[in-house]
């Protein structure tokens, strides 16, 4: 069984603390953070996966980080695991109720988002 959430809201807290006293996105340095990492340990399969609700979309460098973990995690994975990608989920408002869903670029709908995220 699935462990119930016990948060019901993030806790922005460090991503302040990360804003005030790490270095500036001028000087190179970039924070995104990640929403899922889906992992079957039975079968060795692995698959990271970005929310994104209201319609919205990466921003470029987010979209250039994601490119790169993607490219190096694929290049260095164990032997025996299989890395199915870094994807992106989009919302066109907050859910399967109020608006169509994206996996990627392709229109999907629940079932077939099941589908795809129970590896």
């Amino acid at each position: 069984m699935t462990r119930p959430e016990i948060v019901g809201s993030r806790d922005l807290g460090f991503s302040g603390w990360v804003r005030d006293n790490l270095p500036k996105s001028n000087t190179g340095f970039s924070v995104s953070d990640l929403d899922f990492i889906m992992w079957n340990w039975k079968t060795n399969h692995v698959m990271l996966l970005e929310i994104k609700t209201r319609n919205a979309v990466p921003r470029k460098g987010q979209h250039l980080m994601w490119q790169r973990l993607h490219k190096w995690i694929g290049a260095g994975i164990d032997d025996d695991w299989t890395y199915l990608g870094f994807h992106l989920i989009r919302f066109e408002r907050t859910n399967f109720l109020d608006g169509r869903v994206f996996f990627d670029h392709d229109e999907v709908t629940e079932e077939e988002l099941i589908q795809k995220l129970s590896f």
